[in-house]
């Protein structure tokens, strides 16, 4: 099947005989068809709103143990480790956001990530009964103390370690925030590389798991203003259902390494 449009041409060469055959070709042609047409609107959106994307800068090499890296917070607009621009300033609004979806309900919470705090703050602001989080990076759980501080009275908890090796001795939340960064280059390829469904998508079942029924999920999406078709897929395989909303306004700095658009899709998925 090739199909032409006004800046490209999209061609899919079958290897198989009964690719997409299903019952015979009709089905095939309505199967393939729509998939092409989606593709290409996809692409022309992105060429559209790329024009409007801050410029980027090279993101350097992870190279060392993630766990014992400094974290630099010199600079309050932001927390690097190793280079990497682990969290900014121009999510907060974003973080809100999050935060507030997750706490909505109150209850217990789960937050894996602590970086700057932000949507640790938003979710204090919020009100919950108890907040624990996850941390991998022994420095920043330092930051987390010092931050912790505000709040004496409050059940808050942080447990030291990569959520693989922690989660298992937690039990069940009514809400989970998930916002992480990976930890070498190889889940760096493997959560946010090409093929990579959502940076979040590793933690989905393991959401699921922690939740108690009618448990609600939100997290990083790395998703511009919708969802691929994978991701709504994976999302269903372990959530009864979701919503999605777009946060405007966005301003990331113009040598920011992990995003440059002006929206980002914020997703609440219900256990």
């Amino acid at each position: 099947m090739q199909r032409n449009f006004k800046e490209f041409k999209i061609t899919v060469d079958p290897v198989r005989d009964d690719f997409l055959r299903a019952k015979g070709p009709g089905q095939r042609n309505l199967l393939l068809g729509r998939a092409v047409f989606e593709f290409a609107s996809d692409l022309e959106h992105l060429d559209t709103i790329q024009q409007e994307f801050v410029e980027g800068s090279h993101r350097p090499l992870i190279r060392r143990n993630w766990q014992d890296s400094t974290a630099d917070y010199s600079d309050p607009t932001q927390l690097l480790i190793q280079g990497q621009q682990v969290m900014q300033n121009w999510e907060r609004p974003l973080m809100k956001v999050l935060a507030e979806n997750a706490a909505a309900n109150g209850g217990d919470l789960l937050e894996v990530g602590f970086g700057m705090g932000i949507s640790a703050t938003y979710v204090q602001d919020a009100g919950v009964r108890s907040h624990t989080l996850i941390e991998i990076n022994s420095e920043v759980k330092a930051e987390f103390e010092k931050w912790r501080s505000q709040w004496p009275d409050r059940d808050i908890r942080l447990e030291l370690g990569a959520w693989q090796d922690v989660l298992g001795g937690l039990g069940q939340y009514d809400a989970i925030l998930y916002d992480t960064y990976p930890t070498d280059e190889r889940e760096f390829a493997r959560t946010l590389g090409p093929k990579a469904i959502v940076l979040a998508a590793e933690f989905f079942e393991h959401a699921a798991a922690h939740l108690r029924p009618g448990g609600v999920f939100s997290y990083y999406t790395n998703e511009i203003d919708s969802l691929s078709r994978a991701h709504q897929r994976a999302l269903l395989d372990h959530f009864s259902s979701f919503r999605v909303e777009v946060v405007r306004d966005l301003k990331p700095p113009a040598d920011c390494t992990y995003w440059w658009a002006g929206t980002m899709a914020a997703v609440t998925a219900v256990k």
